[in-house]
């Protein structure tokens, strides 16, 4: 009978056309995606990926005729078992985090983890680094049961969002940059520089919050530099690159050459939001909610 790590193994790969990265992705050595993809294949009788040139990765025609099936089947898997152990136990098993960095950063993160470890010790704690989208796509599958993330528009239909934080915007600038002689910066002061936005995967969230920034300062924004994240876009601030706007609790992060300076006249906070799946372990989500809410007991 197939199982289902053999059919994760399989579809990790084909996502994602390397067997380190689908390594990566599920936590495990690459030599144990090989075997558990072989078995699948000794079990259905064909070969699935294509191997002959390591370097690219591909699916055969019976492997691309046979993923949607598999990713259907695994997909079903997941949520017949996720159903039966949540029914089972409410304190115990992994639970799977998802977080953005500045969640991390601003304590967030922390809090929430304390507070699990102290009151629910059988539970296996699973966290990840991961973008806002990426976390949706996966507390939409089920792969995730919570998710602190940047807000949204809309979450997925069988999530519940809420406010998890809330802090103050900051800019990030070189030190050597005339306006670091400034201790709080006017929207309109930053008009005519250029500004470096992390997480460029992403067509809505902090780009928006600079937008309104140029807006309240008059001026049209610049072309932006993009990067995949906020310790890539603070270096790059730090060696005079641009500016970046970013979560006051990124100060944190102490680099050479690096200043923050607060922001005036422009009132807009930058929020985390908790997404739960609904068949999110409820005891867990309570324990997560007490503490959010300030009200979790003390030891």
């Amino acid at each position: 009978m197939i199982d289902g790590e053999g059919l994760a193994a399989f579809i990790a790969v084909a996502d994602l056309r390397s067997f380190s990265r689908a390594a990566d992705r599920l936590g495990i050595a690459q030599s144990v995606v090989s075997k558990r993809l072989r078995r699948l294949e000794d079990q259905i009788g064909a070969q699935l990926i294509d191997r002959s040139v390591r370097t690219d990765i591909r699916l055969t025609r019976i492997g691309a005729a046979f993923l949607p099936e598999a990713s259907e089947a695994f997909a079903k898997l997941t949520a017949t078992e996720r159903l039966g152990w949540n029914l089972g136990r409410g304190s115990s098993g992994p639970l799977q985090i998802g977080f953005v960095f500045s969640a991390a950063i601003s304590g967030v993160l922390g809090r929430i983890l304390s507070a699990l470890r102290k009151e629910l010790p059988d539970l296996r704690l699973v966290p990840r680094l991961m973008e806002t989208p990426e976390q949706l796509a996966a507390l939409d599958a089920g792969r995730l049961d919570i998710g602190l993330i940047r807000p949204r528009p809309s979450y997925p239909a069988r999530c519940r969002a809420l406010q998890a934080h809330c802090e103050d915007l900051v800019v990030c600038l070189s030190a050597e940059h005339p306006l670091s002689a400034q201790a709080a910066l006017s929207p309109r002061q930053l008009a005519d520089q250029r500004f470096i936005v992390p997480q460029f995967h992403e067509q809505v969230g902090l780009i928006d919050n600079i937008r309104r920034l140029a807006e309240a300062g008059g001026f049209d924004l610049q072309p932006v530099v993009r990067t995949d994240d906020f310790v890539t876009a603070a270096c790059l601030a730090a060696a005079g690159e641009g500016v970046v706007l970013a979560p006051a609790s990124l100060s944190r992060l102490q680099l050479d050459g690096l200043q923050y300076r607060a922001l005036r006249d422009f009132d807009e906070q930058l929020r985390t939001m908790l997404v739960h799946h609904v068949e999110a372990p409820g005891e867990a989500l309570r324990v997560i909610l007490r503490t959010l809410e300030g009200t979790a007991p003390h030891p």
